[in-house]
C-alpha cells in the first residue's frame, strides 16, 4: 500500500503492524529541529551584545551597541537629527566640525563629532563607563585585540595583559565573570599608548583564589572611549588555593 512502510515487528495478535511513512517523517524532522535548535537556545536574542532587562542599544551611529535606557537612546537619535545645525556653518579651530558656542562633541567613541550640550558628552562617558555592567552575557562577547597571561601562586595569581587596537591613550578596564558574584567583577585598569597599544605584558591585578570555584573564569575588557566590551581569555587564578 502506498505511504506505508513494513516493520519487521509484530503486534499482540502476532500480525505485522505497519507504520505510515509520514509519521516517519514527521517523527525524523521533530528529532532533528530539537537536536539543530540547542545551540540557537544557549545564545542571546540579539547576538552577543544584548543588553540586560530595561537597557536597549543607544544607536549613535550604524554599529553602536552600547547599552542605555530607552530614554537615551530617543535623546541620541534627536542629538543627531540637531547636530548639523549646532555646528559653525563656516568651520572654526576644529574644522568643519566646530561646534557653535555651549556645544561640544558627544564622543561616544573618538570619531564621533555630533554636537551636544556638556550634560550629553557627560551621559555618553557615563553609559560607555557602564557597558560591561548592561550587558546581559559580558562573557559572551567576541575576543578582542586583549589576550592575558597568568602567573599562579599559593593564593591564586596575577594577571597580566597585553594588547592592540585599542583607543589611543584610552583607558581599558578588566573585569572577571564567572566567579559567582552578582555582577562582573572589576580587576584593575591599565591605559593604552599613543598608539593603541598595550606593549609587553603589563601587571593588571592579584586575583585571589575562591574555595567554592568550580571552573575558570572569563576576563571581559572595557575599552571606555569607544564603549567597547570583548573578551580576553580566561583565567584558573580563581581555581588555584594552595
Amino acid at each position: 500500500m502506498r505511504g506505508e512502510r513494513r516493520v519487521t515487528g509484530k503486534s499482540g495478535s502476532g500480525a505485522l503492524w505497519r507504520v505510515p511513512a509520514w509519521l516517519t517523517a514527521v517523527v525524523a524532522l521533530l528529532t532533528s529541529l530539537v537536536v539543530t535548535s540547542s545551540p540557537a537556545a544557549a545564545g542571546q536574542p540579539y547576538g552577543p551584545y544584548t543588553c540586560a532587562s530595561g537597557y536597549v542599544w543607544r544607536e549613535a551611529y550604524a554599529g553602536d551597541q552600547v547599552c542605555v535606557t530607552p530614554a537615551i537612546r530617543t535623546q541620541t537619535a534627536t542629538e543627531n537629527a540637531l547636530g548639523p545645525s549646532r555646528r559653525e556653518p563656516n568651520g572654526g579651530p576644529y574644522g568643519p566640525d566646530t561646534c557653535k558656542q555651549g556645544y561640544v562633541w558627544r564622543e561616544t567613541r573618538p570619531s564621533d563629532h555630533v554636537c551636544v550640550t556638556p550634560a550629553s558628552r557627560d551621559q555618553a562617558y557615563s553609559d560607555n563607563s557602564n557597558a560591561v555592567l548592561r550587558l546581559a552575557d559580558p562573557g559572551g562577547t567576541p575576543h578582542g585585540g586583549v589576550s592575558i597571561t597568568t602567573s599562579l601562586n599559593q593564593t591564586g595569581g596575577r594577571l597580566y595583559a597585553n594588547g592592540s587596537g585599542l583607543t589611543p591613550n584610552g583607558t581599558i578596564w578588566f573585569y572577571a565573570v564567572g566567579i559567582g558574584t552578582t555582577g562582573p567583577f572589576v580587576l584593575g585598569t591599565r591605559t593604552a599608548d599613543a598608539s593603541g597599544n598595550l606593549p609587553g605584558w603589563q601587571y593588571v591585578a592579584d586575583v585571589w583564589c575562591r574555595s567554592y570555584q568550580t571552573g575558570p573564569a572569563t576576563i571581559v575588557v572595557l575599552d571606555v572611549k569607544a564603549g567597547l566590551v570583548t573578551t580576553a581569555g580566561t583565567t584558573t587564578a580563581f581555581l588555584h588555593c594552595g
